[in-house]
């Protein structure tokens, strides 16, 4: 065994002496002398003498293979003092500058000027042409499954495409989802006050998920959902046969994942666990703090938390341009690629089929990928891309050349005490609308012609602004319209009253309703009439028969009414 680090590391202790400093009296850069102290690299005899010199013992002492060595007491206040043979204290860099300086007066003023000068432009270049950089709230707002894709819009609703055979994609709404995970024939949507909705889900799963509580993560395999509370506990349902639910005795969890049957726990020490089956499994082990996971049946690939992807595969597949991309923020994989989205918005993807990287480098601006055994997806917040096998008309293929269709006209919107009401003409070739409203959430509805889409006003506040949007879909050879944009002030319309026509009541009973509104009793007056049928008091008429009046009009005006008159005996 060799004692020499060991030994290196108690003399330098024992004096007191920072690594740096020795490094400088043995003429050596600090990274280099640390190797010294850790074994990795050998000191040379040279540097030998210069620390039995330093250290004040004998040579022999210093080359003997044993961690013990005599100490001594020194002065530190004097080392300076000690004659350190063969050593000559290097010039420091700051010393050098100086030194150039001195003697280089005018040229080192224009090199300090040159310098402000790239500094300033390089700051004024960066904050022109910031790098896209997307955060895990874009990442997830994107899930695909083999069938369907959906996705989370600007105003925090759900949309999806592709095939609705389990009701998958049926009445989408959140009022304010932030994930959004696709199953085989289920939708899963967490939202930010902590519960849980779904759709296409059978009644068995979809009643227990909707009673998880502060819920702050979620995964969906093919078959079963994971979701993580608040408290670090992991909550599982659905098909268990695969052992993707064996979780029961997790805790102080921060992160889940799923596989199509298996589920990936990370703890609060980044630690990794899983659960059920799927490839690359065994090497989980070698993981802390990891970013995401993607997986196939052929293929796991790890997002590293240095941004770098890692590659594990069956039969021998290589994807080793996949593990040399940078500055990846999400991963995606199928059956037979590698996908990456960099921080800049940009998709890389690594694939035995030229026209489909040919499609991706159209791509920009992107802010979450998925991807399916035979198709990709991106989303740019806005509008969903796709490579691959469209079978269910999961995404429209962008061409380089589409037609803009016309924005929307003719809009118009109507409050009564529910809803905000909204209607438009139809846009020709339009193959649908998205409208949106932003109630401090947003609220998005997706419809196939043009029809009047109402928006509950329960989380409206009355005075306040909002903005009504309108994007007119296409498909084929066109392209979504620019965005119709409509801002309106919320005002509760004041409540109303129909009085029916020639309705009879009593007097008491009609005097009662009056005052129960507010009306006060001088605005109230009464005429006798003709003589009453029986010996009971009833109102004839009155100035309210057959009208609709507002609450302000009722207290402003004065009501009349005639009553019968009781024949005397």
């Amino acid at each position: 065994m060799n004692y020499l680090p060991s030994k290196l590391t108690k003399l330098r202790k024992h004096y007191n002496y920072s690594q740096s400093y020795l490094a400088e009296v043995l003429g050596v850069e600090t990274p280099e002398y640390m190797k010294y102290e850790n074994g990795s690299a050998m000191i040379s005899y040279e540097q030998m003498k210069r620390l039995s010199s330093l250290y004040h013992i004998d040579l022999v002492e210093v080359f003997r293979n044993s961690d013990e060595v005599e100490l001594y007491e020194v002065n530190k206040a004097n080392t300076d003092e000690i004659n350190i043979e063969f050593f000559t204290a290097k010039k420091t860099f700051i010393d050098k500058i100086k030194e150039f300086y001195s003697q280089n007066k005018i040229t080192s003023t224009i090199i300090v000027f040159l310098l402000i000068m790239i500094i300033i432009m390089f700051i004024v270049m960066k904050n022109t042409f910031r790098p896209f950089d997307p955060v895990r709230e874009n990442i997830n707002r994107l899930s695909v499954s083999e069938t369907t894709v959906v996705y989370i819009d600007d105003y925090s609703g759900v949309n999806g495409s592709g095939s609705n055979t389990n009701g998958e994609l049926s009445n989408l709404t959140s009022s304010g989802a932030i994930k959004v995970c696709e199953g085989e024939g289920f939708t899963i949507i967490l939202n930010d006050d902590g519960t849980m909705t779904s759709a296409g889900l059978i009644s068995k799963y979809a009643n227990e998920i909707e009673g998880w509580k502060n819920i702050t993560d979620i995964a969906v395999g093919n078959a079963h959902i994971l979701g993580l509370d608040s408290n670090g506990r992991v909550r599982c349902t659905g098909d268990e046969s695969s052992g993707a639910c064996d979780l029961a005795d997790s805790r102080n969890i921060k992160k889940v994942y799923a596989t199509a049957y298996g589920s990936i726990l990370m703890d609060n020490d980044g630690v990794l666990t899983y659960c059920g089956s799927f490839i690359g499994s065994s090497s989980l082990k070698n993981y802390y703090n990891i970013r995401d996971i993607a997986s196939s049946d052929n293929i796991l690939a790890i997002l590293c938390n240095d941004h770098s992807i890692d590659v594990y595969t069956k039969n021998s597949m290589n994807y080793l341009e996949a593990e040399s991309w940078d500055d990846i923020v999400d991963v995606a994989c199928g059956d037979s690629y590698v996908a990456g989205l960099d921080r800049y918005g940009k998709v890389h993807i690594e694939i035995d089929n030229s026209s489909i990287r040919n499609e991706i480098e159209k791509w920009s601006n992107i802010i979450a990928i998925d991807g399916a055994s035979d198709y990709l997806i991106g989303f740019d917040g806005k509008k969903i891309y796709g490579v691959g096998n469209n079978k269910y008309n999961q995404f429209v293929k962008e061409e380089l050349i589409k037609q803009r269709l016309d924005m929307v006209s003719n809009v118009v919107y109507t409050i009564d005490e529910d809803y905000v009401s909204v209607q438009f003409d139809s846009v020709s070739n339009a193959s649908g609308y998205i409208v949106s409203i932003d109630v401090g959430i947003g609220i998005s509805r997706r419809i196939e012609k043009a029809e009047v889409v109402k928006f509950e006003t329960e989380n409206m506040t009355e005075g306040k602004n909002y903005t009504i949007s309108i994007v007119s879909v296409g498909e084929g050879d066109y392209t979504d319209s620019d965005t119709y944009k409509l801002n309106f002030t919320y005002n509760k319309p004041e409540e109303t009253y129909t009085f029916d026509e020639g309705e009879i009541m009593s007097e008491e009973v009609f005097i009662a309703y009056l005052r129960g509104i507010g009306v006060d009793e001088s605005h109230i007056h009464g005429k006798e009439g003709d003589y009453c049928e029986d010996d009971k008091v009833t109102i004839i008429s009155t100035n309210l028969d057959g009208r609709t009046l507002t609450k302000s009009e009722l207290l402003n005006m004065d009501i009349e009414y005639t009553y019968c008159k009781v024949k005397e005996e």
